[in-house]
């Protein structure tokens, strides 16, 4: 289907009544418009603002070209196609978006940023339920978990390059010692279980299997 009969004029003639009937509110209307017409391709809810703002506009449901002017870089029915697939697929990637609008990734992430849309991404839960059950059979089950961490602290320390900057009129192309003569580090351990924190223990420089489980078997017991 071309991007400009994306909605025909007498969907777009329904939305509009649907969105009246909503008084004016793009969210209600959406919704509303789903449950009238659950077969239709569904817009997403900015798009009655745009056809009821371009109707009183232009007076007419399509946007007017612009013939002697320079054209836009992404069209109005780029931008609607883009945003109803979204709507349609929220999941969906920007390539593929890409691919069905014919529109950059660059344009289909300034359209997405206009819009307020953004990424968020999954949050995995499996080991959380897996914890939630068990303690659901058996209230104390957190309570009998160690819970471990490990840091290695060295001379060089933790250096990031996005956040060290110069300011200048001109580069100065500036540069910082990261390596060092001598050299040391420090390996730290601590733990928790149940309400009590265990540690700081610090390590050797060098670990290896056979150490750490010693470690884990006497001092933790300690």
């Amino acid at each position: 289907m071309p991007r400009h009969n994306l909605f025909s004029n007498s969907e777009m003639r329904d939305m509009l009544c649907v969105y009246a009937q909503e008084d004016f509110n793009g969210r209600r209307a959406h919704r509303r418009y789903l449950q009238t017409y659950p077969n239709r391709r569904q817009p997403d809810f900015k798009i009655f603002k745009r056809i009821y703002d371009r109707l009183g506009e232009t007076g007419s449901f399509r946007p007017k070209r612009d013939i002697l002017g320079r054209p836009k870089r992404i069209t109005v029915e780029q931008e609607e196609e883009i945003l109803v697939r979204v709507a349609e697929d929220p999941q969906i990637s920007t390539r593929r978006l890409k691919t069905l609008t014919g529109v950059s990734q660059t344009g289909v992430l300034k359209v997405l940023h206009k819009e307020r849309l953004h990424p968020y991404y999954f949050t995995p839960v499996q080991f959380s339920n897996f914890c939630r059950i068990r303690h659901n059979e058996d209230p104390t089950f957190l309570d009998r978990i160690l819970f471990t961490d490990e840091a290695t602290f060295t001379r060089r320390g933790i250096f990031n390059y996005r956040n060290k900057h110069v300011w200048d009129t001109e580069n100065p192309h500036a540069v910082t010692a990261r390596h060092f003569q001598h050299k040391f580090k420090v390996n730290i351990w601590c733990g928790i279980i149940d309400n009590y924190f265990l540690g700081p223990y610090e390590l050797p420089p060098n670990l290896n299997g056979p150490f750490y489980l010693n470690f884990s078997i006497v001092s933790i017991d300690d």
